[in-house]
């Protein structure tokens, strides 16, 4: 959904979310009611005094103030011009623009979002972006920390939390010498905690951006309690990192672009690598490659030019619309393949409109596709969100 910009749209925002602490700001009070009470207090002192204990209550509160479909954001510090800037309006700060309420110091926008939305931001206050100093939810993403909006129907995954004193994995650190590409691949492979005693050998899953689906996507928690939970199969898990070591170059851009030498490096070195190491299947009906972003896209690309090797693919808000959408006209010239998918986007400024014009195209060629559409964006949160959905999808126990 698009945010409301103007002024107005503070009318439909209520302060009837009640914070986690349940201290409810206003009593339910509208704001616009709040603000126009405010403004037609002669003292300005009792005006100040108003907003401060509003504040007060919504810092202490640690979110934003919302209702079911509303999300009210508050600033008041310095700064002569303030926006918000997120997920919602494209991060644009000249789209989403605060306004103060009249005869107040106070900064104030609403967005209207889906009542099962999450979504990311920053304040931009004059030219510096910060973090929302009332809202205590935060996560860390590719280009550092965000403040962050949950919305009451949100689902949080809860299987990305880790349980103390569960069965958890073990990731080993290998390096495989590629020819393909003339250089060393880092690769991070997960085996289940359940490894020793699962008999024979186990679906694999290779992984891009391997190091931040490690961090970012705690994917191999997810993996850990899915398996303890029974809701998947034992899985190997092969993150591969476009990077061989922190401070080395990352090669992503130039990998994923439908490059067929990387493709060659998974399916042909990686591959039977981790077959002579590991209790692996390699065959494609149990091989699985996934990725976002750019990720998607060559996991994609993979699984369609090498179904020998890859007969399950996940893409998670996959850049089809590079470089003139070429990957779809690869998927129209392309016979079908014995591949099957898990395809999901954003709908908040991500990658909705080509998802699902591949959804069409591999479903008019008689794919086996499952595909999701949530109310969030171009992220590592909602990419986490999706890791329970992809798996179950291919090795799912239920």
């Amino acid at each position: 959904m698009l945010p409301l910009h103007s002024l107005p749209a503070l009318i439909c925002a209520l302060l009837a979310g009640a914070p986690a602490t349940g201290d409810d700001p206003l009593q339910g009070e509208h704001f616009a009611a709040f603000a126009s009470r405010v403004a037609a207090m002669p003292d300005s002192t009792a005006r100040e005094r108003e907003v401060t204990d509003l504040l007060g209550r919504v810092r202490r509160g640690g979110t934003v103030l919302h209702d079911d479909s509303t999300v009210t954001f508050l600033y008041r510090g310095p700064g002569r011009r303030v926006s918000v800037a997120g997920d919602a309006d494209g991060w644009d700060p000249a789209a989403g623009e605060m306004h103060r309420v009249r005869g107040t110091a106070l900064f104030a926008l609403t967005w209207r979002l889906d009542p099962a939305a999450r979504c990311e931001y920053k304040l931009v206050v004059d030219s510096a972006w910060i973090l929302d100093p009332l809202n205590a939810l935060r996560e860390p993403g590719g280009f550092g920390e965000n403040s962050e909006v949950r919305m009451p129907r949100y689902a949080f995954p809860a299987e990305s939390l880790a349980r103390p004193g569960g069965p958890a994995g073990r990731i080993d650190t290998v390096a495989c010498e590629s020819g393909r590409l003339r250089r060393r691949m880092r690769l991070m492979v997960y085996t289940p905690a359940s490894y020793d005693s699962a008999g024979g050998p186990l679906p694999l899953l290779f992984v891009t951006d391997g190091g931040e689906y490690i961090e970012l996507a705690r994917a191999p928690v997810i993996l850990d309690n899915l398996v303890a939970d029974g809701a998947i199969a034992p899985v190997i898990a092969v993150f591969i990192d476009p990077r061989d070591g922190p401070s080395a170059p990352n090669t992503r851009m130039g990998d994923y672009a439908l490059n067929d030498s990387y493709v060659a490096a998974v399916a042909d070195e990686i591959r039977p690598l981790i077959g002579r190491r590991y209790r692996a299947r390699i065959d494609p009906a149990g091989t699985a490659i996934m990725g976002s972003s750019m990720g998607g896209l060559i996991a994609t690309y993979a699984a369609l030019t090498r179904p020998d090797a890859f007969g399950l693919c996940g893409a998670l808000s996959p850049s089809y619309q590079w470089a003139g959408d070429s990957m779809i006209a690869v998927i129209r010239a392309l016979p079908r393949r014995a591949v099957r998918f898990y395809l999901a986007t954003g709908t908040m400024h991500d990658a909705q409109e080509r998802a699902r014009i591949v959804h069409a195209l591999l479903g008019a060629k008689g794919y086996d596709v499952t595909y999701d559409e949530v109310p969030e964006s171009h992220n590592w949160c909602t990419w986490r969100g999706r890791m329970r959905a992809l798996l179950t999808t291919f090795w799912g126990t239920r």
